[in-house]
């Protein structure tokens, strides 16, 4: 990974730190070229840049083979004598890799520089400070600014999807403004698995609230060595990102980044049209021995729904950012606004942000500052059920009546009137993210660091719901209005002592400190009836008639107090260890365990310092890494270990039959409880090749659960709400994760090709006593359960029925085992057991919603100030459940399979006669479908503007570029998406008729000066 310095470090690297750099070039230049005298000779001028295209002064340009040469200026310009245009002149400086260019009669020249990361080593943010690559022995990685504001998405977490090995994200759905699943290698526990989010120090559970621009890298911490300094935290592994700051000293910058664009939804279900319904609904009646009730050929392609309730949408965003610093300060400064309307109409999300990153210099010894940012988001969504409405009504009706009245659409809902009567729902969430923070040098070596951090949120929501009549499933008699304030209060203090030196061949880095952490959340929740008007300016509760009032009030918090330490030794820059220990103690257990205790070991060899392969050209890395370590995780109810008494639980007592009230435990609770431990082992080589041209990292990991906190079934008689949870499953995750990266130049053109591919095998070792199988997942009618978490198989697998095509005919049925009372042209249950009967004991596993592969891929190229990008990403080995086509309570809409459907011998043996429920919409595999999938995640193509050009206009550069987002996917399933994110482990892959994921293209600029 090339990495640019500041400026103010490649100086400090030369030398030059502090001192004045026009004396540095005006001397080094007298000393060259008072050496040098020519005969004949040519002059030739040229310029140097970096790869960001910023001028590079003092680098060293010399004649090749002689002592002839110069240094460039401050704006990266060179002008010498030369004997002859046909010598080739050498270009050097610190930190980047030195060129030998032949003139071939040029006299004027333009040189990019590229880094060299032999000498001038990546540096990576790792938890509580940061490490040099080269010295990592934990499976971490990272992405950079330039990879993260490429995605049109309000979501920050989205630039990690396709682009780092061992995570898979998932978009909980394409509404706007909506959060994503993240699942960093497998999932681990029953509970909640999600990974701990790290920002500017700040522990948080979402970083929903980042915009993308603010960010300067993203690093993933993946396995024990990596996430042991977060103990408990960073059991599901830890994402930390690290957002942008100025530069003491610091030449004040602006820039602003924009984009516009329009989305749209790239694929639909295909849905059959009036005439095709009609002739599907009466073959349905007549199975059932009801007279046909249409004319099919009174109908034409009748109406799609889909039409009505999709649009093209706009998305806007404007970033604006300034940046520098002067002797004792630097800032950081910046403000976004992005507005993204659904593809789905009455949907949208707006977010204004500002970001406040200052430091300040007290002494040489003493500096302070804070990282904060101020969040305002509005939000409004769809009407609830409206996506599920248009798949399911019935393409014959019109939204309106000729008088303009909505259609009576029954049995469902008519989409286009939820549009007019319930979309009256807004929230207003307003949030404040930082800390506050002192480093203070000591003792030459030392450094201590206090910070203290708060999320300070708070949320509105308010739903007005009007009066109105389109049929009677669809009406509402009375108005009404509803509000829900929420707030939550999360503070976190930090002390850390940071012992760093080196000597010899000796590099030491201790860290040692004592964290603190409180959440509160609080909601309060009202609602009343019969306002008097519809105006909004009545849509208050006070404007509700007193009797219909209703409200609720509750509350939850937790807090942990930690003690870290950690060892980082380096020697003779070959082999390294870490060593990592964390003492986390939770109020969600009882006294008897709050306190757990987590340790980790690694240790690496970078072979390429041995002497062995000093005298060869094909190796530029090549280092060898191994960790094991154990991680806790309380990501549990913050009360399953205390009792919950529930009040209102009254009862009528004595001859009088008098009302009590009074209260009960209804909540049973463990006290005995304690941490989940996850104990996790790896192994990883990381390899560079042809001058880091290639760069390979595979890693093996193996992730072992135990003590799960699962609810262990009681008898109802107990008369408690809930299983009393217990130390009791086992699960283990184990894979590949391999990352190759190719970067070059030929000419001018400089290239790259990346790919990322992890595997994942999951697997439940133990669930406890009492718990043979847990199951989830609520589709098809009486509310069947899709899933099946069982030992030996992996978390939340589909189970259900086999089938074996269609029966034919009755004497085919007579033949064979049956579930009873089958019919022809029903499904063939497979009697897996072969005990002649088809029950419940036939199910079998038909699939997982974890992908047993997941891949992304990149490629791109720069030329003359042309650039592209193009980003691929994608899963292979999942299924996904058609909840959508399963769920029937009535007579519905069809989607076009139904048009291959059985209607006498041999007309087909895959989907099966006309139904609206019974033996045909059991949990079958008929509803399972592959949902492997490979999708152009983004392209971009883009133009700079040659700097030339800008600098008359002070304009550092200015850039252009189109992009497309979810341009295409390549895939089996029938839904909208393939990617069916949710966070309930135990029931995932469920698609309900979700909200699509939106194809977007943008226009944009990137400009700073």
């Amino acid at each position: 990974m090339l990495k640019i310095l500041p400026k103010n470090q490649v100086w400090f690297r030369a030398g030059l730190l502090f001192k004045p750099r026009w004396i540095h070039v005006f001397f080094f230049s007298l000393l060259l070229n008072s050496t040098l005298s020519y005969g004949q000779s040519v002059t030739i001028t040229g310029n140097i840049v970096d790869a960001s295209g910023d001028p590079i002064p003092g680098v060293n340009v010399i004649e090749a083979g002689t002592t002839n040469g110069t240094v460039t200026d401050l704006d990266g310009d060179f002008s010498f004598d030369v004997s002859s245009a046909d010598v080739s002149i050498t270009v050097s400086f610190i930190g980047f890799s030195s060129q030998t260019i032949p003139l071939n009669g040029r006299t004027n020249v333009s040189i990019v520089l590229e880094e060299d990361t032999r000498s001038l080593d990546e540096v990576v943010v790792v938890g509580y400070g940061t490490q040099r690559k080269s010295d990592l022995t934990g499976a971490i990685s990272s992405i950079k600014t330039e990879e993260i504001v490429r995605l049109p998405v309000a979501n920050v977490t989205q630039s990690l999807q396709g682009r780092v090995s061992g995570v898979q994200v998932t978009s909980a759905s394409g509404r706007p403004g909506e959060g994503t699943t993240i699942r960093i290698r497998g999932v681990g526990t029953l509970n909640n698995a999600n990974p701990l989010f790290v920002v500017d120090g700040m522990l948080l559970d979402d970083i929903d609230f980042i915009n993308p621009n603010d960010v300067e890298s993203m690093e993933v911490l993946k396995d024990a060595s990596a996430t042991a300094i977060y103990g408990s935290r960073g059991a599901n592994g830890v994402v930390i990102v690290t957002t942008k700051q100025g530069s003491f000293e610091g030449k004040t910058t602006f820039s602003v980044d924009a984009y516009s664009g329009i989305q749209d939804v790239p694929d639909r279900i295909s849905l059959v049209n009036a005439r095709q319904f009609a002739e599907l609904a009466n073959e349905l009646e007549q199975n059932v021995g009801n007279e046909p009730l249409y004319n099919p050929s009174e109908f034409g392609v009748g109406t799609d729904w889909q039409d009505v309730i999709f649009r093209t949408a706009p998305i806007n965003s404007v970033n604006l950012a300034a940046s520098g610093g002067t002797t004792n300060t630097s800032f950081n400064i910046s403000m976004n606004y992005f507005n993204q309307q659904g593809v789905i109409r009455e949907s949208e999300f707006e977010r204004l942000t500002l970001r406040f990153n200052n430091q300040y210099r007290a002494s040489e010894a003493i500096k302070f500052g804070h990282n904060f940012s101020l969040i305002y988001s509005n939000s409004q969504n769809e009407p609830g059920g409206v996506v599920a409405n248009a798949y399911r009504a019935f393409p014959i009706f019109t939204p309106q009546n000729p008088d303009g009245s909505f259609t009576n659409t029954s049995p469902v809902g008519n989409p286009a009137a939820q549009f007019e009567f319930n979309a009256n729902n807004d929230n207003n969430a307003y949030r404040a993210v930082g800390n506050f923070f002192v480093d203070v040098d000591f003792l030459e070596h030392f450094t201590f660091r206090s910070s203290y951090g708060v999320d300070l949120g708070f949320n509105d929501s308010r739903v007005f719901t009007p009066v109105f009549f389109v049929s009677p499933q669809q009406q509402v008699i009375e108005n009404s209005i509803s509000r829900v304030n929420s707030q939550t209060r999360n503070w976190l203090w930090e002390n850390t002592v940071n012992y760093s030196n080196q000597w010899d061949k000796h590099r030491l880095d201790v860290l040692a400190g004592f964290t603190s952490q409180e959440f509160v959340f609080e909601q309060l929740e009202g609602g009343r009836r019969n306002l008097p008007g519809e105006d909004p300016a009545l849509w208050y509760l006070n404007a509700g008639e007193l009797t219909t009032q209703t409200n609720a009030n509750f509350a939850r918090d937790w807090s942990m107090a930690s003690y870290l330490f950690r060892v980082n030794y380096v020697f003779n820059d070959k082999y390294l260890f870490t060593g990592t220990v964390r003492r986390d103690g939770s109020s969600r257990f009882g006294r008897e365990n709050r306190y757990g205790t987590f340790p980790s070991l690694a240790a690496g060899w970078r072979i390429i310092e041995e002497g062995f392969l000093r005298d060869q050209n094909v190796l530029s890395d090549l280092k060898l890494r191994a960790s094991w370590g154990i991680i806790g995780n309380d990501k549990i109810g913050e009360y399953e270990g205390r009792p919950v008494v529930t009040g209102n639980t009254n009862a009528v007592f004595g001859v009088n039959e008098s009302l009590i009230y009074g209260a009960a435990i209804t909540r049973l609770a463990n006290p005995f409880i304690q941490w989940e431990e996850t104990v996790q082992s790896g192994i990883g080589i990381e390899l560079g090749m042809f001058e880091d041209k290639l760069r390979a990292e595979v890693d093996y990991y193996y992730r072992r659960t135990n003590d799960i906190l699962v609810g262990v079934p009681i008898p109802a008689y107990v008369g408690a709400s809930n299983f009393p949870v217990v130390n009791a499953a086992s699960v283990e995750n184990k894979g590949f994760d391999i990352t190759l990266d190719w970067r070059d130049r030929v000419g001018e053109v400089s290239y790259n090709f990346g790919i990322v591919a992890s595997t994942v095998n999951n697997r439940v070792l133990d669930l406890g006593e009492g718990n043979e199988a847990i199951f989830a997942g609520a589709v098809g009618v009486g509310g069947l359960l899709g899933s099946r978490t069982i030992v030996g198989e992996s978390i939340g697998h589909f189970f259900g029925y086999q089938t074996a095509g269609i029966f034919q005919n009755q004497a085919q049925i007579e033949a064979s085992p049956t579930r009873g009372p089958e019919v022809p042209g029903d499904l063939i249950f497979v009697d897996t057991n072969g005990d002649g009967v088809v029950n419940t004991n036939d199910r079998v596993i038909l699939g997982s919603p974890i992908p047993s592969l997941i891949f992304g891929f990149n490629l791109g190229f720069e030329v003359k100030g042309f650039d592209m990008r193009a980003d691929f990403n994608g899963t292979y080995g999942n299924k996904i459940y058609n909840a959508k086509k399963q769920v029937r309570f009535n007579t519905y809409n069809f989607e076009t399979s139904f048009l291959d459907r059985w209607t006498g011998e041999g007309t087909s043996n895959t989907e099966p006669r006309i139904t609206n429920g019974g033996h045909n919409y059991e949990v079958s595999d008929r509803f399972i479908e592959d949902g492997s999938f490979l999708r152009l995640r983004n392209v971009q193509v883009g133009y700079s503007f040659p700097r030339g050009m800008l600098s008359r206009f002070k304009v550092n550069n200015f850039r252009v570029y189109l992009s497309g987002t979810n341009v295409f996917t390549l895939t089996k399933f029938t839904g909208y998406t393939p990617e069916i994110g949710g966070g309930n482990v135990l029931g995932t892959g469920f698609d309900s008729a979700i909200y699509p994921l939106a194809r977007t293209f943008n226009l944009g600029i990137s400009a700073n000066f």
